[in-house]
């Protein structure tokens, strides 16, 4: 199986808070996947929020057809607001699609609405 189908998998458990608490001295150390529905009324240092591009979110199978998006745009200010510390809006530029070419994505239209006095943006290239 590919990382990628494993990160699949794994976001989709929904049991995680039914996970067995570790030793208050360990969990620093831990690393947690979840959904944003699963994350209200918990906070962490640091907040990684993958895929914060447009079309991804706001999810364009999640909006309606009348474009309203305060649904999505409510789950973006959960994502944002689970930050102690530091907050990471990780945006690719670019995928392979499904027909083998390339999809090019934007940032977030969530993420263009925050003061740019408030980002700090840096690009990192392909790995």
């Amino acid at each position: 199986e590919s990382a990628e189908a494993f990160l699949n998998e794994v976001a989709l458990v929904t049991n995680v808070d039914a996970e067995p608490d570790v030793r208050a001295d360990r969990a620093g150390d831990r690393l947690r996947l979840s959904t944003v529905h699963q994350v209200k009324r918990l906070e962490w240092k640091a907040v990684i929020i993958l895929w914060a591009a447009d079309g991804m979110f706001p999810s364009s199978r999640a909006m309606p057809e009348s474009g309203d998006d305060e649904e999505e745009r409510r789950l973006f200010y959960v994502a944002v607001t689970r930050a102690k510390d530091e907050l990471f809006l990780c945006v690719p530029a670019v995928r392979r699609a499904p027909d083998g070419g390339a999809q090019f994505f934007l940032p977030s239209r969530f993420i263009t609405e925050i003061p740019p006095d408030c980002l700090r943006q840096e690009q990192v290239g392909f790995l």
